[in-house]
C-alpha cells in the first residue's frame, strides 16, 4: 500500500505523461459512422457562468500533470487548455474536513459535499445520488484468500449507475453556465442518466449511443425526456459521429473534468467516516473517469488526515477491449484498440479519454491492472448473485473476476482486505447474466 505526506499527489511537471506524445482523443476519421436519427435543440450560448463554481477554499482548479498547468473551475470545458491533454481536481482538504466534522449543512449524499466540489450548498442539481453503498460478501473472502471483501453495489443510484455522481455534477455546471442544452457520446448508461439529471435541471440532452446499446438504457433515455442518436455499430462509432457532428451544447462526455468531481465522491462516502481503508480496490475500467476521480477523492482524503493510507488500486478489463491493461503492462502510452469485441458494453471503450489519467492513479497508489474474459466475469456475477445476494451486474463482474485472478497470480499475497466496485445495476445486464445460466443447462 501507498502512503502519502499529505501533499498533492500530482505527477511532477516535465515528466513524459504515460498517455505520452500524440495520444489519440478523438476518434474522427478513423472510424466510418452512421448516424441514423438526426435531432436538433437549443445550443449552449457560450455565455460566462451567471454564478460560476468557486475557489475560495473549495477546489482549487484542475491541475495538468503534462504542462503544469492549474485552470481554473470557469476556464474549462473538457481538456487542458493549453495542451490538450487530461486534467484531475485539486481539492482542498480542509473544506473536506469541514464536512466531516458536521460544518456544513444536514445535506445528505452527494449534496453534502457540495462546498469542496466549489457549488454552493443547495445548487447541484439532486436526485438522490451518493451514500454509502458498501455491502459486506463473507462468502467471496475465502476464495480470494483475506479476511473481508466488501462490494460497493453503485447500481443503487437513482438511474442504476455510479454515473449519477458524475452526471450530477456535470448538469450542475452546465446550469451555471447557462446552457441550453448538454451532449454526450455514451454506451448507454451516462446517456440515461445525463437525460435524468438534464429533465430536472429543465435543460434539454442529446447523447450518440451506439446501436447495440441495451433498449432498457435507450428507452429509459426518452423516458427522461433525452433525445438520443442511435449510430449503427459500436460505441467508436458513435463518438466518431459525437465528434463529427460538432454540436454546440455543453459536453459532459467522458473527458469532461467536472465528472472526475462526482467520482471523488465515491472515495469519500467509502471512507471519509473511517481512516480504515481496505488494502485493495478492483473496479471495472472503460475511459477511466471513474478510476482517476476516485483516486483524486483518495488522495484528498489522506490530506485531509481522513486515510492511514491509501490503497491499492487495481483496474479490471475484458480481454477484448483492454487498452489500459496493454498501456499499463507495457509501460506505455495508451494506444486505440483496434477491434474491441466483448459483449460487457460499458467497458467496450477503445480509445480511453482520459487513460493517462488512469494510469497516473496507478502508478501512485502502487497498483495494477489485471484482463478477465467475458466468460469468466459473466460466471463470476451470477456465483456472486448467489452466494452474496447482491444482484452483481456484468460489468461488475469484471471487476470481481479480476479479484479472483489478482489473487490466483499473488498480486494480493500481502493484502487482507479487498473492495470491489460495481458501478450498474445488473437489471441493466440482467439478459447477460441470463445467458451464463443457459450455458450452465438452467
Amino acid at each position: 500500500m501507498a502512503s502519502y505526506d499529505g501533499e498533492r499527489q500530482n505527477l511532477p511537471v516535465g515528466r513524459e505523461r504515460r498517455g505520452g506524445p500524440g495520444r489519440t482523443t478523438s476518434l474522427t476519421g478513423h472510424i466510418a459512422a452512421t448516424r441514423i436519427r438526426s435531432v436538433t435543440g437549443p445550443h449552449f450560448s457560450g455565455a460566462a457562468p451567471q454564478t460560476g463554481m468557486h475557489t475560495d477554499g473549495a477546489l482549487a482548479g484542475f491541475d495538468c500533470s503534462s504542462c503544469g498547468t492549474t485552470v481554473a473551475p470557469d476556464d474549462i470545458e473538457t481538456t487542458c487548455p493549453e495542451c490538450g491533454d487530461p486534467v484531475t481536481p485539486a481539492f482542498d482538504p480542509d473544506a473536506l474536513e469541514a464536512v466531516f466534522e458536521g460544518k456544513t449543512d444536514h445535506a445528505t449524499g452527494l449534496e453534502r459535499f457540495a462546498p469542496v466540489l466549489g457549488f454552493d450548498s443547495g445548487s447541484v442539481v439532486s436526485l438522490g445520488a451518493g451514500g454509502n453503498t458498501v455491502i459486506d460478501a463473507p462468502s467471496l473472502a475465502h476464495g480470494i484468500g483475506v479476511d473481508d471483501f466488501q462490494i460497493a453495489d453503485e447500481g443503487r443510484n437513482p438511474t442504476g449507475s455510479a454515473v449519477d455522481r458524475e452526471l450530477a455534477v456535470a448538469v450542475s455546471v452546465a446550469v451555471e453556465r447557462d446552457a441550453d442544452q448538454v451532449v454526450l457520446p455514451s454506451t448507454g448508461n451516462a446517456a440515461r442518466s445525463a437525460a435524468a439529471y438534464a429533465g430536472r435541471a429543465d435543460l434539454e440532452s442529446l447523447a450518440y449511443v451506439p446501436s447495440r446499446t441495451p433498449f432498457v438504457e435507450k428507452a429509459m433515455t426518452n423516458v427522461h425526456g433525452g433525445d438520443l442518436s442511435v449510430v449503427e455499430g459500436r460505441y467508436a462509432d458513435a463518438v466518431a459521429a459525437y465528434d463529427a457532428e460538432g454540436t454546440d451544447g455543453f459536453p459532459i462526455g467522458p473527458d469532461s473534468p467536472f465528472r472526475q468531481l462526482g467520482a471523488a465522491t465515491l472515495a469519500w462516502d467509502l471512507f471519509g467516516r473511517s481512516a480504515d481503508s481496505p488494502d485493495a480496490v478492483v473496479l471495472p475500467v472503460g475511459h477511466g473517469t471513474r478510476l482517476a476521480g476516485f483516486f483524486a477523492g483518495l488522495t484528498a482524503l489522506d490530506a485531509a488526515g481522513r486515510l492511514d493510507s491509501v490503497p491499492r488500486l487495481y483496474a479490471a478489463q475484458p480481454a477484448g477491449c483492454a487498452p489500459i491493461v496493454t498501456a499499463h503492462e507495457n509501460d506505455g502510452g495508451i494506444e486505440a484498440w483496434e477491434t474491441p469485441d466483448s459483449v460487457i458494453g460499458p467497458l467496450e471503450i477503445p480509445d480511453p479519454a482520459v487513460g493517462s489519467l488512469a494510469l497516473d492513479a496507478l502508478d501512485v497508489s502502487d497498483g495494477g491492472t489485471v484482463v478477465v474474459g467475458d466468460d469468466d466475469a459473466l460466471a463470476a456475477a451470477v456465483d456472486a448473485n448467489a452466494s452474496t445476494g447482491v444482484e452483481v451486474s456484468a460489468t461488475g463482474g469484471v471487476a470481481l473476476a479480476g479479484a479472483q485472478k489478482l489473487a490466483e497470480r499473488d498480486a494480493l499475497e500481502s493484502v487482507t482486505s479487498v473492495l470491489v466496485v460495481d458501478p450498474l445495476a445488473a437489471a441493466a445486464e440482467s439478459d447477460l447474466l441470463r445467458s451464463q445460466l443457459m450455458s450452465r443447462g438452467i
